[in-house]
Order: C-alpha cells, then structure tokens, then sequence
C-alpha cells in the first residue's frame, strides 16, 4: 500500500488526516457543497503504484511530488499542475488524455511514459497548444487519443504544500507567525478567541463578553489568503490582523498531551 495522508473535503468543512499509528484529522471550513475525500501519496512512478491507485474505489489523489491532482475516475486521465504554487484552484493548469470509448489510450499513455508521473508532465509540456484548450496528439499513441491542455475550474483545489502539516504544538514558538497560530486554531490550543472591533488599535481590553467567531471559518479564511494577514504578540493574547487593523485575538493554551492527540480528531 502506498503510504498517503487524507484530505476530505466535506459541506463547509476541509479534514486534513495524517497517516500513521494515531489518526489525526483536522477540520477547516470550505465552501464546498458535496462531500469528497482526497488522499496524498507520496508519488506514482511504477506500475504497481499505480495499479494500486486504480484500485482505488475513487482514483483521485494528491500526489506529493511532483505536485499534482490525479483524476482516473472516467477514460480519461486528468492531470492538474499545483507546483507548490497554486492557492486558488483556478490558476492550475490542467491536462487531459484518453478516449470517450475506452480506458485503453489513457493506459497507453501511462505505459508509453514508463508509469512515471514525472516524465508525464515533462512529455505534456513539450507539447505545442494553440490557445486555451484544444486537441492534441503524441506520436506513437492510439489515433483516438486526446490530449487536452486547460485551465482548472474548481477554486477549492489547493496545493497540499501550502495546507503544511497543521499538527498540534507542543510549546510555544519564539515568534509567532501565520502558520503557527494556524496550527492553534486547528487543534483548538487556545482560548478566548473573538472579534475585535477594526476601529480600535489600542492595547486596551475589549468586552469580555463579545461574540467569538467562527474559529474554522477563520482558519480557512487565513490559509486562503495568507498574504492579507499578520499576527502580532502582546502576551498573554496574539492579534490577528488584516492590514493596519486587528480584527481578532486569542489566548495561546498549549497542553504536552494536545501534542500527541489533536483536539478535532477527538471529536
């Protein structure tokens, strides 16, 4: 078996597992509005790797390196480019290749290419496309493939890399950063968690009692647009701002025994 994490994408929630001896699952809320789980492997470059990925009761995996979305669920192979670089689904460049007839150009197609991913994507970008999307063919492969180059439409589709492994911390960084307080809001290691009013930057204390907001909405919000937002110290609370206002603040509360087990996988 191949070793893999998953990521399940299900109404309005993003589960991150880690595989190994204790499950981890983390919950982030999306936009979606079907349920999906999306497992990472490591990489598909060998028959057997990718015998066991069509097995798959859903062929459809992240693939660590090179970075890619892998779709077998038709004839058609779908290849989605993340490079490590794409945040919003949009800008990946998709490839497809097969037949509406028959399963057989698309496996052609992964034979012809030694059943290495890599040298897959070499082989497609060597291609000429005219445009956007058109056909296209490869010397030596069936006369009914099709190879297809595109822009993605799914904007939930992230690169892996850029999720990062959101495990529980086990103490507290000497400087905070997005990720880090990431890493709390997904295992739940802090407390008094609100929102902020955006017209005051002082240091002084807030209503206690003001509505907290939605701790997964907020988590998801950050990882999607992490070039919008900074965090700042003033222990004991860490500021979350967008810009030149703070919008929310929390209290860190880091436990050793959160660091083995995260908080959402005991939900």
């Amino acid at each position: 078996m191949l070793q893999e994490d998953l990521i399940g994408f299900k109404r309005k929630e993003l589960i991150i597992t880690a595989s190994g001896s204790n499950i981890e699952t983390y919950s982030i809320t999306s936009g979606l509005s079907f349920p999906m789980i999306i497992r990472i492997i490591d990489s598909l470059s060998s028959r057997q790797q990718w015998i066991d990925f069509c097995r798959r009761e859903r062929p459809y995996c992240f693939v660590r390196q090179p970075d890619t979305l892998i779709d077998f669920q038709t004839s058609y192979l779908t290849i989605t480019l993340l490079n490590q670089q794409v945040r919003h689904g949009q800008q990946a460049t998709k490839y497809s290749i097969g037949s509406r007839a028959s399963i057989a150009p698309a496996w052609q197609f992964i034979k012809a290419c030694q059943f290495d991913l890599q040298q897959m994507i070499d082989l497609l970008q060597q291609q000429q496309f005219d445009g956007n999307a058109r056909d296209n063919a490869l010397a030596g492969l069936r006369r009914d493939t099709h190879i297809r180059k595109f822009f993605a439409k799914e904007r939930a589709v992230v690169s892996p890399a850029f999720l990062g492994p959101l495990q529980p911390l086990a103490t507290a960084p000497a400087f905070w950063e997005l990720h880090t307080v990431c890493r709390l809001l997904a295992n739940q290691q802090y407390e008094q968690l609100r929102s902020d009013s955006a017209q005051d930057n002082t240091e002084k204390e807030r209503v206690p009692n003001a509505i907290a907001p939605d701790s997964q909405a907020l988590l998801l919000t950050l990882i999607e647009n992490p070039d919008r937002w900074r965090i700042e110290s003033r222990p004991p609370r860490l500021y979350i701002y967008q810009g030149r206002n703070h919008l929310y603040s929390l209290i860190p509360r880091i436990q050793q025994s959160e660091a083995i087990q995260p908080a959402l996988s005991q939900q």
